[in-house]
């Protein structure tokens, strides 16, 4: 949503309430991609919010320190509660080049935004079309993670969303065929990020965020490791697992019949993530009868391609690939 230039590496963050993860991607091809893992202290970070400032920066800047990372540009996600997502039409002889400009101007007119002050991206898959996909964000949402990433020592030069760096890792792996349509579903230990892709376009966009008091997962160091422990009861967290997995039906119903009037539905669904929990995951997928086909990344899908990695990195690696691959494919 906003960048700078330079930079001898790079540095790709996820800043999780329960992970900080770091992805080092050297820029002279072939060098080895580094993934630096931290469990976060409780208490810092809750519901993509900073809740501790000093606490969570003097943490922040500490491993960035540990892991050399000074001075370096990163990228990080906008936090996933913030996002949204519209559709919009625009006159003909608006370029592609020109639709973030004509997105500034209308902002209040004939598009409306529930917040104000946000950043923005446009993204333009079929010119010509008079057609256009908005991505928003309340500019202090996204600022404030900036903020404590420049005072812990980095120089925050990307953010983006979750949802279209995992696009992009599925579409450098050659993952989606044309003219089908994808759930992509990535499983964190707070919450559900959906997306429906089709074609280079990003269709539907939700996060689902987690009950606390179902139970959560939390992260903890041991030694270099990081191992998680769920907090709470395990059948109240798999029943809040059960009623996500009946939402998505619900997601893919409204996707067919009320956004394409039942010409098109999903063909495939592609989970994938962090969760702890997610061969639980996989069964209630697999057992859905009304379910399209079901892909679960596993971490020797990922290691494939990027030793060292797995399927709680696919949209880190996706942001690491920002400039290399096109959402739209290209």
């Amino acid at each position: 949503m906003f960048r700078k230039r330079g930079s001898r590496q790079v540095v790709s963050m996820d800043l999780h309430e329960t992970v900080l993860r770091a992805l080092v991607r050297p820029r002279d091809d072939g060098d080895d991609w580094l993934l630096y893992e931290a469990a976060v202290p409780s208490g810092y970070v809750e519901d993509d919010v900073i809740k501790d400032e000093i606490g969570y920066f003097t943490w922040l800047k500490d491993q960035i320190a540990a892991w050399g990372l000074k001075r370096d540009q990163v990228r990080y996600f906008v936090p996933d509660s913030a996002v949204m997502m519209k559709a919009i039409e625009h006159p003909e002889d608006v370029k592609p080049e020109g639709l973030k400009g004509y997105v500034q101007m209308e902002l209040g007119r004939s598009i409306q935004l529930p917040f104000e002050n946000p950043l923005l991206d446009v993204y333009d898959p079929v010119p010509g079309d008079q057609k256009a996909t908005l991505f928003a964000a309340p500019a202090e949402e996204v600022m404030r993670f900036a903020n404590v990433l420049d005072d812990a020592g980095v120089d925050p030069v990307i953010a983006d969303l979750r949802a279209l760096s995992s696009i992009r890792y599925f579409t450098k792996r050659n993952y989606f065929q044309k003219e089908k349509s994808y759930l992509l579903v990535e499983w964190l230990m707070t919450g559900v990020v959906v997306t429906i892709y089709r074609d280079g376009q990003v269709e539907f966009l939700r996060y689902q965020p987690f009950e606390r008091e179902n139970g959560m997962y939390r992260a903890y160091s041991e030694g270099e490791d990081i191992a998680f422990r769920l907090e709470g009861d395990v059948e109240s967290y798999r029943y809040q697992l059960s009623e996500q997995v009946t939402e998505l039906e619900r997601m893919m119903t409204f996707y067919r019949f009320s956004i394409h009037k039942g010409d098109i539905a999903v063909e495939e669904i592609i989970a994938f993530g962090e969760s702890p929990e997610l061969d639980y995951i996989d069964s209630l997928l697999q057992d859905n009868p009304s379910f399209p086909p079901v892909t679960m990344i596993r971490d020797e899908d990922v290691r494939k391609f990027y030793n060292g990695f797995g399927t709680s990195d696919v949209s880190l690696i996706g942001l690491a690939l920002k400039g290399d691959v096109h959402e739209s494919g290209d």
